[in-house]
């Protein structure tokens, strides 16, 4: 039987045009999708990274503010305020101390200077330098493993640094040897065939730390604004920090008392109730009653922005506009900064978080 060769069949042209129009319709529409799915997974990684940065910014913060002072004696670093210079735990510093009460002053973030005991690396407590030895009423030497005295030394330690014993003794150093600290102030005296301090007793030392906002990329690690703490960048993609005080004392105007009471001051004359109008943002606190001693309350709020600018969901490379509008702190207006931009502004994403710390800087 003979093959008919006309019998056989197969794609026409057309059909094989159409069928490669519709797989390249197809390959498109998977190429979209992936190229869209990968800019989401990179949005989500950015927003969950500038969350987290927002975060750790204020735990830092607020475990410095709630240290604050720690039974702090003496002047400890530029922790000071007024001339004659006076020694305080907490140092405002607004970014526009003269503007005007209930403004919008700041054309860039505030700064923040605090008594804090210093990070050192114990050897024989493990979390820090103590005690090896008994400290008796009245000595005024105190006994410590020679590592820890390194350790203490490293961190800065000098003739004349503010150490803290136990928390509840704080001195100054007046002599360093192998193994012994010198006191200015002696141990306190204590009822008879009691142990003033006891073997393991921790020593901190105390050292003034300044939280503050750097733009600059050598600083920040080639990012372009972090957090630093003394100078050193602690956190990426910190925009900005705003700081606001709430006082006791510092308003001797009706309706508040001649001095402190033991209340927040009622400095928008709002009825007794804790508003944001009492929080004080612009003051220089160098003169009384606005005394930096009579502080109560700080109110943090950090903003955080991505370390790039989003692109857009679809195929093309144009920038997403994820920001409406200038993000508005406290009393701080981005949009009054020098060279402010509105368009790249508004291609970056922000986290914005506000707490308020209560100190312990009493005074008495």
């Amino acid at each position: 039987m003979s093959e008919n060769r006309f019998e056989e069949k197969g794609f026409t042209l057309i059909e094989v045009m159409v069928g490669g129009l519709i797989g390249m319709v197809i390959v498109a529409a998977a190429f979209a999708i992936l190229i869209s799915s990968n800019k989401a997974t990179t949005v989500n990684e950015r927003v969950a990274d500038t969350q987290q940065n927002v975060r750790l910014a204020m735990d830092l913060i607020s475990q410095d503010i709630k240290l604050a002072g720690f039974n702090m004696t003496g002047t400890i670093g530029a922790c000071t305020v007024g001339t004659p210079a006076q020694p305080v735990a907490i140092v405002p510093i607004d970014n526009t101390p003269g503007g005007a009460v209930g403004a919008i002053n700041d054309t860039g973030p505030d700064s923040i200077r605090l008594i804090v005991p210093a990070t050192v690396g114990g050897t024989v407590g493990g979390g820090g330098p103590v005690l090896t030895a008994v400290a008796a009423s009245n000595d005024n030497i105190i006994t410590l493993a020679a590592a820890d005295i390194t350790a203490l030394t490293t961190a800065g330690m000098v003739l004349g640094s503010v150490v803290s014993i136990g928390g509840s003794h704080p001195t100054t150093i007046t002599a360093v040897a192998a193994t012994t600290l010198g006191l200015g102030k002696p141990i306190p005296s204590i009822p008879s065939g009691a142990t003033a301090f006891p073997i393991g007793t921790p020593v901190f030392l105390l050292q003034c730390v300044t939280y503050a906002i750097s733009t600059v990329p050598a600083t920040c690690g080639g990012t372009t604004t972090c957090l630093t703490r003394n100078g050193v960048s602690i956190v990426d993609g910190i925009e900005d920090v705003q700081f606001a005080y709430g006082c006791d004392g510092c308003n001797i105007l009706a309706p508040n008392p001649s001095g402190p009471n033991g209340v927040i001051d009622d400095q928008d004359a709002s009825g007794g109730n804790f508003t944001q109008g009492d929080l004080i943002t612009n003051n220089t606190w160098a003169l009384a009653p606005m005394t930096p001693g009579k502080i109560k309350t700080v109110q943090v709020t950090i903003v955080a922005r991505q370390p790039q600018a989003d692109q857009g969901l679809s195929e093309t490379t144009v920038l997403a506009a994820n920001t409406g509008g200038p993000v508005i702190v406290s009393d701080h207006n981005p949009n009054a900064d020098a060279g402010f931009n509105a368009v790249t502004y508004a291609q970056q994403r922000r986290r914005v978080l506000t707490r308020t710390i209560q100190v312990r800087n009493m005074e008495s």
